[in-house]
């Protein structure tokens, strides 16, 4: 889970929606105090996402990554 801050926008993340997942990479747009809106792959827009389901990408280990 993240707690992003202002300084945290244009940081990537890693989106998992189970624990045994490969994550998703997406790059955080905006957030608010209910979603983190990330800019997943190509997309165009971003896409809520709660919090919990996101870390920040530097702490997920290379060889799980996708994107």
């Amino acid at each position: 889970m993240i707690a992003p801050t202002p300084s945290d926008i244009g940081r990537t993340v890693a989106y998992r929606d189970h624990p045994n997942t490969n994550p998703e990479l997406g790059i955080v747009t905006s957030f608010d105090r209910f979603f983190v809106f990330v800019r997943y792959g190509a997309d165009l827009h971003s896409r809520a996402t709660k919090a919990s389901h996101l870390e920040w990408a530097a702490s997920v280990s290379s060889d799980r990554l996708q994107g």
